[in-house]
């Protein structure tokens, strides 16, 4: 390939990756607001108890998902070292009641919380970095 068939794959590939991490940034700050909104809001009208902190907590819940997720991922790498892996399944049957679902899900939602408030910002600053890293990527190659 020649130089200038690269450099625009170089560009097209950075500015792909920035849009992507900046729909990243506003989606899961939109849906933590959505979130720490609809709880306040609905613990103020019907004055539940610990409602603002809750709201808080849930708030921070996607970005939790996104520390996790990174949490995972560099388990994985530490697991491999320099191989690559095509594909993992996973498959795990379990027999659970209601009751049971639900407790996981909302137990699983506040420790996602938690990871948010705790290593959230870490997650922002890593994807903030990668974006500069980005423009400067394509300031460098225009």
């Amino acid at each position: 390939m020649s130089y200038n068939k690269n450099r625009s794959i170089v560009i097209r590939n950075a500015i792909i990756n920035s849009l992507f991490i900046l729909w990243c940034l506003v989606w899961r700050t939109g849906l933590g607001l959505t979130f720490f909104i609809i709880y306040a809001s609905l613990g103020y009208m019907y004055s539940w108890p610990f409602y603002l902190p809750i709201s808080i907590i849930l708030g921070f819940a996607p970005w939790g998902w996104k520390v996790q997720e990174e949490r995972k991922m560099s388990k994985l790498e530490n697991k491999i070292g320099d191989g690559f892996i095509y594909a993992k399944a996973k498959s795990n049957v379990e027999i659970n009641y209601r009751g049971v679902i639900f407790l996981k899900s909302v137990f699983g939602l506040f420790v996602s919380g938690f990871w948010g408030i705790i290593l959230g910002w870490k997650a922002i600053f890593s994807m903030v970095l990668q974006l500069v890293d980005n423009i400067r990527t394509v300031i460098k190659y225009i």
